[in-house]
């Protein structure tokens, strides 16, 4: 049985091997969007990120959709369906802690492998991807 960290990794280790089969544009934003996204999320909230990546489209959304189906039932089971803004809106403070919490620790691991398989930054391997 794998512990829920080793879940988490193989999940973010998928979508990041989806990704890797896109144009070289198209890695450097998905880069930079799973970068940015814990921040955000600490700086301005969970759900305000969320939407503010829904709103954007594009690149943003499939990195939001990665989010969205690991905390729905068939992975972390946050969330009962996939449909992650209603879930956000709908939810119990309790739950959005959680979920919140779930969405740090699953976007540490995609932002590991993004910077280790995407092409993106020259520093890819370097310094940056220590942090």
């Amino acid at each position: 049985m794998r512990i829920e960290s080793q879940k988490r990794a193989a999940h973010a280790l998928a979508k990041v091997n989806e990704w890797r089969n896109k144009e070289e544009g198209d890695q450097k934003e998905i880069l930079a969007y799973v970068n940015s996204f814990g921040p955000m999320i600490l700086m301005s909230g969970f759900g305000q990120t969320c939407a503010f990546y829904l709103s954007k489209g594009g690149n943003h959304a499939s990195v939001l959709d990665a989010l969205a189906d690991w905390l729905g039932p068939e992975h972390a089971s946050v969330f009962p369906s996939d449909q992650i803004m209603e879930q956000i809106v709908d939810c119990s403070a309790r739950t959005y802690q959680l979920a919140q919490a779930e969405a740090l620790a699953y976007l540490d691991w995609l932002k590991k492998f993004a910077r280790a398989y995407l092409k993106g930054e020259e520093e890819n391997n370097g310094a940056s991807a220590a942090s």
